[in-house]
């Protein structure tokens, strides 16, 4: 890849615009979009602000509401979801001497979030319009749902291809660590242990009267 597509590391953040526009190219398939990220630490740090920002509304607005647990599990989890292709990358960045080129493969995976909800929510309007001509939810859902995760999937290796320059091969290999490791992060622990994992989110549960089923 040509010095042109690629960010170098050290280099200062881009106007949000730009990275906008980097979304945009790195999501049409275009390799002149990683040139619009910076690749320094300093610009994975500032893609991880907007989310972490969220995050904390978010969990705020729970516990002001009365649910402070499911505050807190929503925070841990979604920063879980959002740091652990970060971290598996860097594994695959050390094993592989790309470690030059982690922080660009980091900052685009973060700020590719705002991209996926985009994407999710043209596949949701289109699956509603669907519905109204005539499909049924399922099958409106049934197609959706696969787009999506073949178009996340692909994202994920176009990402790893071009921001740490490594071969096909390796591409996918990163984009099936990062896709079935962060899965089995996620949700390894509430398999383990049935559903009691999920009581942060369920909150509390109403005692069933007795004799009842």
């Amino acid at each position: 890849m040509s010095e042109k597509a690629t960010a170098q590391p050290g280099r200062p953040r881009r106007p949000n615009g730009r990275v906008v526009l980097g979304l945009l190219l790195i999501g049409t398939g275009r390799t002149a979009g990683f040139a619009q990220f910076g690749a320094s630490t300093e610009a994975f740090l500032a893609s991880l602000a907007p989310c972490l920002g969220l995050l904390i509304v978010l969990a705020g607005t729970l516990a002001w509401a009365g649910h402070p647990g499911r505050g807190l599990a929503l925070f841990l989890y979604t920063l879980c979801s959002l740091l652990a292709p970060c971290v598996i990358g860097d594994l695959f960045c050390r094993l592989w001497d790309r470690r030059q080129n982690w922080a660009l493969y980091a900052n685009v995976l973060n700020c590719a979030q705002w991209l996926m909800l985009a994407v999710l929510i043209l596949l949701i309007s289109a699956a509603s319009f669907a519905v109204r001509l005539g499909v049924s939810p399922q099958q409106a859902a049934g197609i959706a749902a696969p787009i999506l995760a073949v178009y996340v999937a692909w994202f994920h290796w176009f990402a790893a291809r071009h921001a740490l320059q490594v071969s096909r091969a390796r591409a996918l290999a990163v984009m099936l660590a990062v896709v079935f490791g962060t899965t089995a992060l996620l949700y390894g622990p509430e398999y383990v242990a049935g559903d009691k994992s999920s009581d942060l989110f369920a909150g509390p549960r109403t005692a069933q009267p007795a004799g009842t089923h």
